[in-house]
């Protein structure tokens, strides 16, 4: 909190330095000694901090005014008539910023954000122009037939101030970080040598008294807009107008000149500006269209993936049921020959082997048929019983400790056994292998403690949203790679040398056809289940509906 306050106040001397030091380098050709000049950025800096702030804007603003007036220039009205002016124009650029930010992105992210603060400043910048100059003339600073003049002169230089300035300001914290290179060094120094030598053609000896080239400036600009977007367009038409303010200063251009070389310089800014935005909307299209298509090329791989897994599961029908018949023949003249004990007990687990695989086949034939199945109840306590005697070879193969935490009197999901037992198997797989990354074996990897750190649970417990059951994998291991936690569950993202990014697509699959939902969180705290301990470790957890029967308070 005391860091937050600091950085507070020490931005309040650097606005208004900043806002000084603007106000002091863009006052030239000024009108009656007050700030009309024709390029106002410190405009740009108000609208800016107010579509930030809002309304808290208003005293900093004002404040910063009434500092450029007495620094600047020497108070050139009484200071109650400079307190209500600045007055004026600080609550009308707060009020025109906060409704502002209702409406637009302050990050400027597309044209109609651009539109909307260019409209909605040039209307604000009006209303407070009135206010502004009605407060001076009153104080006889002007006569009020030259109104509409002075007027004019003030809103052009403070829209002009709005568009080079604001969007740098909004976009200054999304602004990508500079990268030095010698290419992007040479471009930059072609931009704005190609700019410098476009003004000497417009206001150096070979221009003429009409400055008839001044259209010459657009081309630079534009060029810096089509290539580099908006980003790139704000900062083109920044230094386009700095020096075109600097050229006009030493081509000694006269006052009475000022209002049409205004109305050019607004129409540059502006142009810029438009373009730059639609440059960066159209990479943005462009840029979503191309990862609509992928994910179009994922989904028809998925699909292929389907049709071939339904295909696979067709033709391993019969030989699957042949070898189930073998192993079952196999087991029974070993129990009639009194075999070796250890050899019927091999045959024992071939059979049962081959019996789940066909049980998961048989699944996956349903899985992929339409229509909704009627779900036989499920006790957790069961499932959870079996899928830790499934993960026994997991478990030795990565040298991990896989227990089970389930809460008493769970009532019984409706879900297929199956399914269920791939999905919890698919994540303690994902977890095992999560815990022993490479290809050595974890017992010959240094520096690994072997006993508390490794460790899995397969976890259950009422959900939060009722009638469902929470079930989900916690592990002790590295977490989630900052790749993988950005498209979690997209097919085809992995970042295993082998894999193919399809288990957690497959487990989401899964849960969603049984009414539940996945998630995930870095942290091996306990999610239904005491926290291990552990730092780091990753959490991921389903829902399933409890079985209707339960939900009408039948026992399971």
């Amino acid at each position: 909190m005391p860091q937050t306050v600091r950085r507070r106040w020490m931005f309040i001397p650097a606005y208004l330095a900043a806002h000084m030091f603007l106000d002091w380098i863009s006052f030239i050709h000024a009108v009656s000694s007050i700030n009309i000049t024709p390029w106002n950025p410190p405009a740009g800096l108000m609208m800016g901090l107010s579509v930030l702030l809002g309304l808290r804007a208003v005293p900093l603003v004002w404040l910063g005014l009434t500092a450029a007036d007495i620094v600047v220039r020497d108070l050139p009205v009484a200071l109650g008539t400079a307190l209500l002016a600045n007055g004026i124009v600080a609550l009308g650029y707060g009020a025109a910023g906060g409704m502002l930010r209702k409406v637009i992105d302050p990050g400027l992210s597309s044209l109609r954000d651009i539109v909307l603060l260019l409209g909605g400043s040039a209307a604000a910048v009006l209303v407070i122009g009135l206010g502004f100059i009605a407060v001076h003339t009153a104080a006889g600073l002007f006569d009020w037939a030259r109104f509409p003049e002075v007027l004019l002169r003030f809103w052009t230089g403070e829209i002009i101030g709005i568009a080079v300035l604001t969007p740098m300001v909004l976009m200054a914290r999304r602004m990508p970080a500079l990268r030095w290179s010698w290419g992007g060094a040479a471009e930059i120094l072609a931009q704005g040598a190609l700019i410098g030598f476009t003004l000497w053609l417009d206001f150096g000896p070979l221009a003429s008294s009409q400055y008839e080239h001044f259209y010459l400036l657009f081309l630079p600009a534009i060029a810096v807009a089509v290539r580099h977007g908006l980003g790139g367009a704000v900062l083109a038409s920044a230094a386009t107008q700095a020096g075109l303010i600097a050229a006009i200063q030493v081509a000694g251009v006269d006052t009475a000149r000022m209002a049409h070389f205004q109305l050019l310089m607004l129409t540059l800014a502006i142009t810029i500006l438009l373009l730059g935005a639609v440059v960066s909307e159209r990479r943005r299209v462009e840029d979503r269209l191309r990862v609509r298509q992928s994910d179009l090329a994922h989904a028809s791989r998925l699909i292929e993936a389907g049709e071939m897994a339904a295909a696979l599961a067709h033709e391993l029908n019969q030989p699957l049921a042949a070898t189930m018949g073998y192993a079952r023949a196999a087991r029974k003249i070993a129990r009639l020959e009194e075999a070796s004990p250890r050899l019927t007990e091999i045959l024992d687990k071939t059979v049962t082997q081959a019996e789940r695989a066909d049980r998961v086949i048989r699944s996956l034939r349903d899985f992929v048929r339409k229509g909704d199945r009627d779900r036989a109840p499920l006790p957790v306590a069961t499932l959870i019983a079996d899928c830790l005697t499934l993960a026994g070879p997991l478990a030795s193969r990565h040298a991990v400790e896989i227990a089970a935490e389930v809460a008493p009197a769970l009532p019984a999901i409706a879900g297929d056994a199956v399914q269920l037992q791939q999905a919890i198997l698919n994540l303690v797989r994902n977890a095992a292998e999560a815990m022993t990354p490479d290809a050595t074996r974890p017992e010959e990897q240094p520096g690994r403690e072997q006993s508390g750190r490794r460790r899995i649970v397969i976890f259950a417990c009422p959900a939060a949203q009722p009638g469902f059951v929470a079930i989900g994998v916690r592990d002790t291991g590295p977490g989630l790679a900052e790749v993988v936690e950005r498209n979690l569950f997209a097919p085809f993202v992995t970042t295993k040398p082998t894999g193919m990014g399809l288990g957690l697509s497959i487990v989401r699959t899964i849960v969603d056809s049984h009414g539940g939902t996945l998630t995930a969180r870095s942290g091996g705290g306990g999610s239904g289940g005491a926290a291990n301990g552990a730092e780091g470790g990753t959490v991921f957890q389903f829902t399933i509906p409890v079985h209707a029967k339960d939900r009408e308070g039948e026992s399971a």
